[in-house]
C-alpha cells in the first residue's frame, strides 16, 4: 500500500471535498425525485407502487445505460483539462452530442414499445397498466435527459461543479409540484397514479437539458466551447475514442443496474407486498450510495486531471485516499441503515406488512453498503485511469455469473426475498474484492511508465 504522508492526505482529501461535496448534492437531487415519485405514487395505493416499482427498475437500466455511454466525457475532459488542452475539451463535448442523439432516440423508441414487450413480465394487469403507462411518459424526456448527461459530464470534467448542483437542486424542488400534480390531477388535468411521475420526471429532464445549455453556452469558463443547436460534423477518431472508453463504463454501470432489476422482477411473482418492499429498500439504499457515487466521480475526475499533469505516483495516492474515505463512509451509512431503518421506512408507507418486510431489508443494505460503495470507488479511480474493458468483465462477472446465480438460489431455495438480498451482497463483494485487484495493477503499471525524477512524491501539493 502506498505511504499515507499526513499533509498529502489532507490536501486530496480537501480536492475531493470540493469536487465532491456539490457532486454529492446533485446526485442526492437526482436521487430524491426517485424518492419523491415512490412516496407520492405509495399514497395512491399499493398498485400504484408496485407499477412504479417496476417501471423505475426497467427506467433505471435505460438511465444508466445512456449515463455509462456518455460516462467517458467527464474522465476525458479532466484529463485535457490537467494538461491545459481547452480545445480539446471542447471538441469532446460537441462530438459527445452525437452519442447522445443517438442513444437517446434509441432508448426513447424502446420505452414507446414497452406495451409489446411488457407482456412477458409476470404480474397483475393492473400493475402492468400502471408500468407500461409510466414508462412511455418516461419516452418524452429521454433524448433531453441523454443531452443534459453530455452536458453535466463535461461541466464536471471542466471542474463546474457548482453550477451543475444548483440546477440539479431546482429541478428536485420542481419535480414535488409535477409529482402531486400529475398523480392526483388538478383541474383540466386528470389523476394519473402512479404513471403521472412519468410525464413529471421527462419536463424535469426538458427543464434540466435547457438549464446545462444555457450555462455551458454563457459561462467565462468554457470560453473554448462554441455550442450551436445544430451539432458539428462527426469526428471519427473523437468518437471512437469517447466510444472505446465510455461503452465499457456503460456496459459495467447497466449490468449492476439490471442485475438489481432483474431482481426485482424475479420478485414479481411474489405479489405487490414482497416488491414495494423491495422497492422501498432499494430506494433508501439509493440514497446513500448516490453520495458514494458522487465520490467516485470526484475520485475519477481528480485522478485524471493529475495523471494529465504527468504525475502518476500523484495518481495512485489520490486513489487510495478515495477508497480510504469510501470505505469510511460505508461503515457510517450502516449504522444509519440499522439505527434508523423503523423510521426511513415509516416515511414511505404506513403498511404493516409492507413495513415488516421492508425493515428486515435494511439491516441487509447496510452490509452490502461496505461492498457496494468499495467497488464503486474502485471502479471511479479505473475511469480515471482511462481503464474501463476489464473492469467491466470484472462487473459482468461478479454481478451474472456469481451474484445473480447466488441470489436466486439462496432465495428460492432457502430464504425468499431476503436470500435475493444475501445473493446482492455475495456479487457486490465479488466486485469489490476483483476491482481492487485491478487498481493496484492499474496503478503500479502507470508507475513503471512514469520518468525517474522524483518530482511526483505524494507530499507534493
Amino acid at each position: 500500500m502506498p505511504k499515507l504522508y499526513k499533509r498529502a492526505t489532507a490536501t486530496e482529501l480537501r480536492h475531493l471535498t470540493k469536487l465532491g461535496g456539490p457532486l454529492v448534492v446533485s446526485n442526492l437531487a437526482v436521487v430524491s425525485m426517485g424518492v419523491t415519485d415512490t412516496i407520492v405514487a405509495g399514497q395512491s395505493g399499493e398498485l400504484n407502487l408496485a407499477g412504479l416499482a417496476l417501471g423505475s427498475s426497467i427506467w433505471a437500466v435505460c438511465a444508466v445505460t445512456l449515463i455509462g455511454m456518455l460516462a467517458a466525457v467527464s474522465p476525458v475532459v479532466a484529463n485535457l483539462r490537467g494538461a491545459r488542452d481547452e480545445a480539446g475539451c471542447a471538441r469532446q463535448m460537441r462530438q459527445s452530442v452525437w452519442i447522445a442523439l443517438t442513444g437517446g432516440l434509441l432508448v426513447a423508441a424502446a420505452l414507446l414499445a414497452a406495451p409489446l414487450w411488457s407482456q412477458w413480465i409476470q404480474t397483475e394487469e393492473p400493475v402492468r397498466r400502471v408500468m407500461v403507462q409510466y414508462l412511455q411518459a418516461l419516452a418524452i424526456g429521454t433524448l433531453p435527459f441523454a443531452i443534459g448527461s453530455a452536458l453535466r459530464g463535461y461541466c464536471e470534467g471542466m471542474a463546474q461543479v457548482r453550477p451543475v448542483m444548483r440546477i440539479y437542486l431546482a429541478a428536485a424542488v420542481l419535480n414535488v409540484p409535477l409529482d402531486v400534480l400529475f398523480v392526483f390531477g388538478w383541474g383540466p388535468i386528470p389523476a394519473m397514479g402512479g404513471a403521472g411521475c412519468g410525464f413529471a420526471t421527462s419536463i424535469v429532464c426538458w427543464c434540466i437539458a435547457i438549464a446545462l445549455y444555457w450555462h455551458a453556452g454563457r459561462d467565462p469558463a468554457y470560453r473554448a466551447l462554441d455550442l450551436k443547436l445544430r451539432p458539428p460534423r462527426p469526428h471519427w477518431p473523437t468518437l471512437k475514442h469517447l466510444l472505446a472508453v465510455g461503452m465499457p463504463i456503460c456496459i459495467g454501470a447497466a449490468s449492476e443496474v439490471t442485475f438489481f432489476a432483474s431482481l426485482t422482477l424475479l420478485l414479481a411473482s411474489y405479489g405487490a407486498t414482497i416488491v414495494a418492499a423491495h422497492q422501498i429498500g432499494l430506494s433508501i439504499g439509493s440514497v446513500f450510495y448516490l453520495v458514494a457515487l458522487a465520490l467516485a466521480q470526484a475520485v475519477s475526475i481528480r485522478t485524471a486531471q493529475v495523471l494529465g499533469q504527468n504525475r502518476p505516483k500523484r495518481a495512485r495516492f489520490v486513489s487510495a485516499v478515495g477508497v480510504g474515505s469510501g470505505f469510511a463512509y460505508a461503515l457510517l451509512t450502516g449504522a444509519i441503515l440499522i439505527g434508523f431503518r423503523d423510521l426511513l421506512v415509516l416515511a414511505y408507507t404506513s403498511n404493516p406488512d409492507i413495513i415488516a418486510v421492508a425493515r428486515n431489508l435494511l439491516l441487509l443494505a447496510a452490509a452490502f453498503q461496505l461492498v457496494d460503495v468499495t467497488q464503486a470507488m474502485a471502479a471511479g479511480a479505473l475511469r480515471g485511469y482511462r481503464d474501463t474493458r476489464v473492469p467491466m468483465y470484472l462487473q459482468l462477472f461478479s454481478y451474472w455469473v456469481v451474484g445473480l446465480a447466488s441470489a436466486w438460489w439462496i432465495g428460492e431455495h432457502l430464504w425468499g426475498v431476503y436470500g435475493y438480498w444475501v445473493g446482492i451482497c455475495i456479487g457486490l463483494g465479488t466486485a469489490a474484492v476483483l476491482l481492487l485487484l485491478r487498481l493496484w495493477r492499474t496503478c503500479g503499471r502507470q508507475l513503471d511508465k512514469r520518468p525517474a525524477t522524483g518530482e511526483d512524491e505524494p507530499r507534493l501539493n
